[in-house]
């Protein structure tokens, strides 16, 4: 474990006793036996505040190889991994990850909408029980709008769920009353520094789709330090929506920029996550944007149908059938 390391979950650990005392001293009501639960924990707390000093912390008190960081990021108090706990804990913890991952898949949209003058597809695969992938779909304020949001937490599992439940939440209150991208960016890369631990960041894109006509779609974006959306036009070019700011969860103060396009009849947009373009063959080498735009070249004059399908069975193809070391998720959009 590294200096760094050590410190986040010192600083982690600190806050969490002061939250503690806080509550102890608050006058809450508690019970005794609340209380003492309360100062048993403070005590686990105070012993892994030594360990911390004595760098032994995170390290398994039985077989004595390092404790999963995904783990310690949740309770920082543990002494034992996981390949040392009890069968009855094992059980415990796979009853725990199978409700969670029904709770992660809930907090996905459970229909697709249907758009005016849009074809859409989605597909998202998680790395593990619970990814840290997220769309959503959005209508806005004044119900001209559509938000079409893709998201992506560092790292996958379990932490990086939590941070996505939340997630969800800070961003589906603040779309009632904010529509435009930037500044629903701007106020959820605040909510993420305030409330997040620094070693989690969110890249974001958030793309609203207004007032269609018969002729084109005009699209604002706000890209937040996410793999750049592809717009495949009808004629053959292609288009990046690069990056408007950097990812949510490094400093309150940022600000994002504002993108804007047109979509007319025969066009493409695909958003994906990272998941996508670091997919690895057997020899390491990545799948890349390039294949994204390889993929839709070849594609030209194709049905819709299936699309988003037949892009994931690329990607397939290319590691091999390993599986996917990373979320993967696409939204695949053709105006028609």
């Amino acid at each position: 474990m590294q200096l760094s390391d050590f410190r986040h979950f010192r600083d982690l650990l600190i806050e969490r006793r002061q939250n503690l005392t806080d509550w102890l001293n608050s006058g809450a009501g508690l019970r005794d036996e609340e209380a003492a639960a309360v100062r048993q924990l403070m005590g686990q707390i105070k012993d892994a505040l030594g360990r911390i000093e004595s760098g032994s912390f995170g390290k398994c008190d039985i077989c004595h190889d390092g404790i999963e960081p995904d783990r310690l990021e949740i309770q920082p108090i543990r002494r034992v991994c996981l390949e040392c706990i009890s069968e009855a804990e094992k059980a415990a913890l796979e009853e725990d990850l199978f409700l969670a991952s029904k709770i992660h898949r809930a907090l996905l949209p459970q229909r697709i909408p249907a758009i005016p003058r849009f074809d859409l597809a989605v597909k998202s695969l998680a790395a593990s029980d619970i990814g840290g992938d997220y769309y959503d779909f959005l209508e806005g304020p004044d119900g001209n709008t559509m938000r079409i949001v893709i998201a992506d937490a560092m790292g996958h599992g379990l932490p990086a769920g939590l941070l996505m439940s939340n997630f969800q939440g800070a961003l589906r209150v603040l779309s009632a009353d904010i529509d435009s991208p930037a500044p629903l960016v701007t106020r959820l890369n605040q909510w993420i520094c305030r409330n997040v631990p620094v070693t989690k960041f969110v890249s974001m894109v958030c793309l609203c789709l207004h007032k269609t006509s018969a002729d084109e779609t005009h699209i604002t974006f706000a890209n937040a330090g996410h793999p750049p959306p592809i717009v495949f036009r009808d004629g053959g070019s292609v288009e990046l929506l690069e990056a408007t700011g950097t990812v949510m969860g490094v400093h309150e103060d940022f600000r994002y920029d504002e993108g804007s396009l047109k979509l007319r009849a025969g066009d493409y947009l695909a958003l994906y996550t990272d998941g996508i373009t670091e997919a690895q063959n057997v020899s390491g080498e990545e799948f890349e944007q390039e294949r994204i735009v390889e993929f839709f070249r070849d594609r030209a004059g194709r049905p819709f149908d299936g699309v988003v399908d037949d892009l994931l069975l690329n990607v397939l193809d290319f590691t091999g059938g390993r599986r996917n070391a990373d979320d993967i998720t696409a939204i695949i959009l053709h105006r028609k």
